[in-house]
């Protein structure tokens, strides 16, 4: 028993041994092989064999050009700046034909930024991709192409260097029609709307004629067939619209808001005087006043107020037709029916050959961009009278307090 018992245990013992002595070997190779990997690592690391060689990117040529393409920020000048922005839009607008996303995300970017290097750098990054793209190619070749005649805008009267002069002569008055929009609730742009209305038709009159009645806006506008003031408001129509102001059974009266608007003791100690009697008028002095322009645009405001109100109580809302409001201002009181479907018209004149209507005008000027940073579209053509009621209670008390006879107060 004791033999055979011996016999089955030594070849247990020695298979045991057997497995050990392989796992032994086995873990010490793998530490020796671990090892020697970190050692040849390190040595790699050191000597660098570990580095891939690099290769340069296709485009590496035009991200060379493209750094350096505009310049730097310090050698734009004006004109330059101009330049640059016009090719801006006129790339944009073929990008957004093809990649109306990247149109509007780099047109995002140059809103933000307010630099137009950097939206042209956009341009040309996102073009790269396009590179491919035969029909943006084309569109983008054909502004190359481009006829004489590009940096002139659509809207004729604003290629004229007069309009310059008038807009110049315009932002010299920006206080003044502010004022006249803050107390009236009417968007600044359509006081402004009426007033190149009035201006605009006289760029046909001679060189001579133009500088006498808009710039620099120096001389007293004294009676004309068009009426007074910068706006050329006629007589009976100013002598209406203070009426209206009160007059609570008038079609036109826009509320009580506004009958405290108005100081009627204004008083003048500079009288204008001339040849027609009628004309001393303290209602036309104040459009005829020289150097202060306040006056036509308030009574403008008034006007396009009044227009407003007439319609609405009808049921209409023109708010948002500065063409018809523009005719209305055109033609006066008696011709305002409001109606479903109003047009727009008004006096006719011609400027280099080209017809205009009054409200036509008036509809491409408020559109097309001239002035906009400073008389915007606010989509708020008329504030609503109980805001202004809040808004402007303090010039209200001091209006109320001149009308009684206040003369220390001055006019806000």
């Amino acid at each position: 028993m004791s033999d055979s018992s011996n016999i089955e245990f030594k070849p247990k013992k020695r298979r045991l041994r057997k497995v050990l002595r392989l796992s032994y070997f086995t873990v010490l190779h793998g530490l020796a092989i671990f090892a020697l990997f970190l050692i040849g690592t390190a040595i790699a690391v050191k000597f660098r064999w570990t580095n891939q060689s690099g290769t340069t990117d296709v485009n590496n040529r035009y991200f060379d050009e493209l750094a350096n393409k505009y310049g730097t920020d310090h050698e734009l000048d004006s004109a330059t700046t101009i330049r640059y922005q016009d090719q801006f839009f006129q790339k944009l607008g073929i990008l957004a034909k093809h990649k109306p996303v990247d149109a509007r995300k780099i047109y995002m970017a140059y809103e933000q930024s307010g630099d137009v290097v950097v939206g042209l750098r956009m341009f040309d990054a996102t073009a790269l991709l396009l590179r491919k793209n035969k029909a943006f190619q084309k569109d983008l070749k054909a502004l190359k192409n481009v006829k004489k005649g590009k940096d002139r805008s659509v809207y004729e009267w604003s290629n004229y260097k007069v309009w310059d002069d008038f807009c110049k002569a315009v932002l010299k008055d920006k206080a003044a029609i502010d004022s006249a929009s803050r107390i009236t609730g009417v968007e600044s742009r359509l006081i402004v709307m009426c007033l190149v209305g009035e201006q605009v038709r006289m760029f046909n009159s001679g060189r001579e004629r133009f500088k006498q009645y808009v710039y620099p806006f120096s001389r007293v506008m004294l009676a004309n067939n068009r009426g007074y003031g910068v706006t050329s408001i006629l007589e009976n129509t100013a002598l209406r619209i203070e009426r209206n102001l009160t007059d609570t059974r008038s079609p036109f009266y826009p509320g009580e808001y506004f009958s405290k608007c108005l100081n009627y003791n204004d008083t003048f100690p500079d009288l204008i005087v001339d040849t027609i009697e009628a004309h001393k008028h303290k209602t036309i002095q104040r459009l005829i006043k020289g150097g202060d322009h306040f006056y036509s645009y308030l009574y403008t405001a008034f006007l396009l107020r009044q227009y407003f109100a007439q319609w609405e109580k009808a049921g209409y809302d023109i708010s948002n037709r500065p063409e018809v409001l523009g005719t209305l201002f055109n033609i006066g009181f008696f011709k305002s029916v409001p109606k479903a479907k109003p047009e727009a018209g008004g006096s006719t004149f011609n400027i280099a050959g080209k017809d205009y209507t009054f409200g036509g005008l008036c509809f491409e000027f408020y559109y097309s961009g001239e002035m906009i940073e400073e008389f915007p579209i606010t989509r708020k053509a008329f504030i609503a009278v109980d805001e202004l009621k809040k808004k402007n209670e303090l010039y209200l008390e001091t209006i109320e307090q001149l009308m009684e006879g206040d003369s220390t107060l001055v006019q806000q």
